[in-house]
């Protein structure tokens, strides 16, 4: 493996999380993770092979689409049902 290439395999592996990587930072359960997955509202994983890896931008951009400034807002409906048990789900 030559020096570049070896390079860009840790950008990948730095850029690239598994599910449980990915719960992790997120403060979540890796079985959440999943849910989000199945049903939709997570963020946007990539299926490569046997494993499912999130790249850390789209987890950063779903991060600021469930950004809330208060409960009223049209946005925190939208994270309230992402975070329900089942979509549709009202607590």
């Amino acid at each position: 493996m030559t020096p570049s290439h070896s390079r860009q395999d840790n950008f990948l592996d730095e850029q690239l999380l598994t599910t449980p990587q990915a719960a992790h930072r997120l403060n979540i359960s890796p079985r959440t993770l999943e849910r989000y997955r199945c049903r939709g509202g997570g963020p946007v994983f990539r299926k490569m092979g046997g494993r499912v890896l999130y790249h850390v931008n789209d987890i950063r951009h779903w991060i600021e689409n469930v950004a809330c400034k208060s409960t009223s807002e049209e946005s925190y409906e939208k994270a309230r049902v992402i975070g329900s048990r089942r979509l549709g789900h009202r607590p």
